[in-house]
Formats: structure tokens, sequence, C-alpha cells
């Protein structure tokens, strides 16, 4: 990431896939847009691996966004506990 959490690696915007990819261009973020919405947006760390997720919608009744951690060590690597928003860290 560059500087104050702004993707060095750009921002590449998705419309209505099924989901966004685990790996992308390092250090970059990934929109996904459904219906002309913003769904979500994943960070991409060095290696390319997911970093961070922010939901903006989905199923289900929860506060909204919301952003998850990924852990490559652990299965599955996408962590289930919904975070505050960290919009210092993830722009």
């Amino acid at each position: 990431m560059g500087a104050g959490g702004v993707p060095s690696g750009g921002v590449v915007i998705f419309n209505d896939l099924p989901r966004l990819e685990k790996t992308g261009k390092p250090n970059s973020r990934a929109d996904l847009y459904q219906n002309g919405k913003l769904k979500q947006s994943r960070w991409y760390g060095p290696d390319g691996r997911a970093v961070r997720n922010r939901d903006y919608f989905h199923g289900g009744k929860m506060d909204f966004p919301h952003d998850h951690e990924w852990d490559w060590d652990k299965d599955p690597a996408r962590q289930g506990d919904h975070l505050k928003p960290d919009y210092e860290n993830f722009k």
C-alpha cells in the first residue's frame, strides 16, 4: 500500500461478478459493483494475496460497512470476524 492506505498498485473495477479473486495485482485494491452499487472492496498485499475486505452490503442482518481480515496461515484464509472499517489504513 502507498502512504495513507492508498493502493500504490492502483484500483481495478469489476462489475456484476459473483465474487472477487483471492489474489490480484500486488499492492492494489479491487472494487466489485453489482447493479451499479459498490458491494465489496478487497485490498491485496505485496505478494498479491488478499489482506482485507470491506463489505458494503450482502445478505444477512449485520452492520454495514464492515471489514474482514485475511490470514493465509489459517483455513479459511478470510476471517469471519466483522471489524469496524479501517478507513485510515485501507482507503
